[in-house]
């Protein structure tokens, strides 16, 4: 649902305000506390106690991660409210929004990471699956839904994550709805029934059944059109709560409080000093100064079935940059997944595996052609090899069946640790085949980069304000 951000944002940010003192006070006592393994070292939850006691508010010095979890649990919604919310009849609970914060007093401004819910991981248990099971892998193995899912989130991003927090589906909508609804502007319609919406195109004021269709509606495009919506709501949350209109409404100040306490689950070192802290440290916070990326992937089909595929280079750089707390390249993280192309294979080395002289430099000019990059052409160790090989890097199987094509087969070997995707030439190719490959351009659609995908609703139209 991708609402986590605005549950602690509504609890931290308006804290800010006149009230803030009393509002931290009520909503902390409204929040329900779990047990979190792997965040929160025990040093610093007594540092966090001991400013519990503090009159003066120190501001946050270091950066702060954040996971924040939409939960698609139905406890506590009967059938009815099942049917209005259109949520479906799912029985247990799945992390339906995963989404790391980074708040960095440094930069006096947050970065969100979405991770897409497909995203194939090594969840807690060693087992490999969607990244939005592993909650329920640790609620089944005895460590904890939010133990698990922060431990598969660590080793997979090598981020220290310092807190936690989740909302279900009826806290969102109770929360949406104490705020009054949240306002946009759409550019066009959006409708769907499954996800219970059918919203007009211009200005919107969502209440919370039609806020949780918004950021749960994914069969108008993809998971990512979702992410994407999901992340202009959070902005428009932010923007919203910021507001002088709410600043200044001290009763629905209290009453929103309480929803979102009662509507969040927190580590137990998410404390009142912490919230206090946060809330002073980043009380000028707003929308403009949330930069939002999601994990860089591909789609891809392993065993019949659909999965999202962190796209090795491109999603270490990210999370390279979460964990220095440092400003991303501005293209990073800004696409969807999509079916790999050309363009996304990266260079090639390719190798002649026998004693036929320029097979590699004939194969390369193929593969060029094609509109793949060779940066080595060399002789391998041996000269006797009878088939040619594409040796592929974990998690690259798709872009080594690209090569295979112009090369006019080829089988596909898993490479080694470290290793590069590789072409080895072999006895049996074809060299007039390949020749003829080389001397054709290659179609212009091989040479142009991915169009970037436009999602229904989730960018505010240019000077349109509500």
């Amino acid at each position: 649902m991708g609402v986590g951000l605005a549950a602690v944002l509504a609890l931290c940010g308006l804290a800010a305000t006149g009230t803030g003192a009393a509002l931290l006070w009520y909503g902390n006592n409204q929040i329900d506390r779990v047990d979190v393994e792997g965040i929160t070292p025990v040093e610093l939850r007594q540092a966090q106690a001991r400013a519990e006691e503090a009159v003066q508010v120190d501001e946050v010095r270091e950066v702060r991660n954040v996971l924040l979890v939409g939960s698609d649990s139905r406890a506590g919604l009967d059938r009815k409210a099942r049917q209005n919310l259109s949520t479906g009849s799912f029985e247990g609970t799945r992390t339906d929004t995963i989404i790391l914060l980074q708040l960095d007093p440094l930069r006096d401004g947050a970065a969100m990471l979405s991770f897409p819910r497909d995203l194939l991981v090594t969840r807690c248990d060693g087992t490999q699956g969607r990244i939005n099971g592993a909650f329920q892998v640790g609620e089944a193995n005895g460590d904890g839904g939010p133990s698990c899912l922060v431990e598969t989130v660590t080793d997979l991003t090598g981020i220290e994550i310092n807190h936690y927090a989740s909302i279900d589906f009826q806290g969102f909508v109770d929360m949406v709805d104490t705020l009054g609804g949240v306002r946009l502007y759409l550019d066009e319609p959006i409708q769907d029934d499954d996800a219970n919406i059918d919203l007009p195109a211009g200005c919107v004021t969502l209440d919370g059944r039609q806020a949780l269709g918004f950021v749960r509606v994914r069969k108008i495009d993809d998971d990512f059109g979702r992410i994407a919506r999901q992340q202009r709501f959070l902005r428009e949350v932010v923007g919203q709560l910021t507001s002088a209109r709410i600043a200044l409404d001290v009763p629905r100040l209290f009453r929103l409080v309480d929803a979102v306490g009662e509507a969040i689950d927190a580590d137990r070192g998410l404390t009142l000093g912490v919230m206090r802290q946060l809330a002073f440290s980043f009380r000028d916070l707003t929308s403009d100064r949330i930069d939002t990326r999601t994990v860089p992937a591909f789609n891809r089909i392993i065993g019949g079935a659909a999965y999202v595929v962190a796209d090795p280079e491109q999603s270490e750089a990210l999370f390279a940059a979460f964990r220095e707390a440092v400003a991303a390249p501005a293209a990073l993280g800004r696409r969807s997944a999509a079916d790999v192309r050309i363009a996304d294979v990266p260079s090639l080395v390719v190798r002649n595996g026998t004693n036929r002289t320029g097979l590699a430099a004939t194969a390369a000019d193929a593969l060029r052609s094609r509109g793949f990059t060779v940066t080595s052409i060399d002789n391998a160790p041996r000269d006797d090899l009878r088939r040619t090989l594409v040796r592929y890097p974990q998690q690259r199987r798709e872009e080594a069946r690209l090569v295979v094509k112009p090369l006019g087969g080829a089988r596909l070997v898993q490479a080694g640790p470290g290793e590069r995707l590789t072409v080895l030439m072999g006895a049996d190719a074809d060299v007039a085949r390949l020749q003829r490959v080389a001397s054709r351009p290659a179609p212009a659609s091989a040479m142009e980069p991915e169009p970037e995908p436009t999602y229904s609703g989730a960018v505010p139209a240019p000077n349109r304000d509500c």
